[in-house]
């Protein structure tokens, strides 16, 4: 089964084991795409060039946006009329909003079995395509909570299985059967997410990775500041750790090629590694999302890869 129009831009590879073969380049409806305060006609603008970009796989999640993000892209996607039977739609279980707005993680049978009803209604659809454990660690990874998702499959609300956490918990879950896709983190900025791909490809797992163009921590620092949303997204840069940004910092001068822009240079490298399905980016720009997949099917300059590992201290 293929998830896309093959006249279109982005070139399909196969998901794992699964059968399915999808675009190499996916949207993630999250962040400030998904808050409340970014218009909803901006939102929709992001979706269709998406899908005239020839995107296929959406990645969400029932926390993200405040609880505001599943409901936007099951709106978006209806009002658009995309067919959803054409669509990888991920979505994610496992971290749910207190009353008092906190974050907090649940992975036992009874909240993951409410999260994923909740989001069938939010996503206004009979089955999910892939439910995807929300950075589990592998002590939460029960005999218990594995039965329940096998039930829910079973019952037909859910098709694939998968994770999406760092290094402990996606190793944990591509030593299990029940998982049918893994979405580590890997990009330019943080390399040592190749081996997580390299060993989930290896044990026949679809691969999707996060945050492929490194929350665009490369990009001058012009490019953050001219808009609310870049100023947003510097603010999350520097939450998730400052060894990515620095590295990002450094990786300016090495992620410059006449005819590419930075980003497009960052997502072929990670489309450069065989094991990798789709890369799942996100943003709020149709421009910058057409930029971006135009780097599908081109290969990477081999002097730019070689100032990608001398930065990494790999060359």
């Amino acid at each position: 089964m293929v998830l896309m129009n093959p006249q279109l831009s982005v070139n399909v590879r196969t998901l794992g084991r699964t059968g399915l073969e999808v675009p190499e380049i996916g949207l993630g409806c999250a962040s400030y795409w998904a808050q409340q305060y970014f218009p909803e006609r901006r939102a929709r603008a992001v979706l269709e060039t998406a899908l005239a970009c020839g995107i296929r796989v959406f990645d969400t999640g029932s926390s993200y946006g405040g609880g505001n993000a599943e409901g936007r892209l099951g709106r978006l996607l209806r009002e658009i009329g995309a067919d959803p039977d054409s669509l990888l739609i991920a979505t994610k279980a496992g971290t749910v909003i207190s009353a008092e707005g906190r974050l907090l993680k649940d992975f036992s049978p009874s909240g993951i079995t409410r999260s994923v009803e909740r989001s069938l209604v939010a996503l206004g659809l009979e089955r999910l395509p892939l439910l995807q454990l929300h950075g589990p660690e592998p002590t939460h990874l029960t005999d218990e909570l594995l039965a329940c998702l096998e039930r829910l499959r079973a019952e037909g609300k859910l098709r694939l299985l998968g994770v999406n956490a760092f290094a402990p918990g996606i190793r944990g879950a591509t030593a299990l059967d029940v998982f049918d896709v893994v979405m580590p983190f890997y990009s330019v900025a943080e390399p040592g997410g190749a081996a997580l791909v390299d060993a989930a490809a290896g044990a026949g797992k679809g691969v999707l990775v996060a945050g492929p163009l490194a929350r665009m921590v490369f990009a001058p620092p012009i490019e953050w500041l001219w808009r609310p949303q870049g100023i947003w997204y510097l603010a999350r840069a520097v939450r998730h750790g400052i060894g990515p940004l620095l590295r990002g910092i450094r990786l300016r001068s090495a992620l410059k090629y006449p005819g590419w822009s930075p980003a497009q240079l960052a997502m072929a490298w990670v489309l450069a590694h065989p094991g990798v399905s789709c890369a799942v980016f996100g943003t709020t720009d149709p421009a910058h999302l057409r930029e971006v997949c135009a780097a599908s099917g081109r290969a990477l300059p081999p002097e730019v890869r070689e100032a990608i590992a001398a930065v990494n201290g790999c060359g």
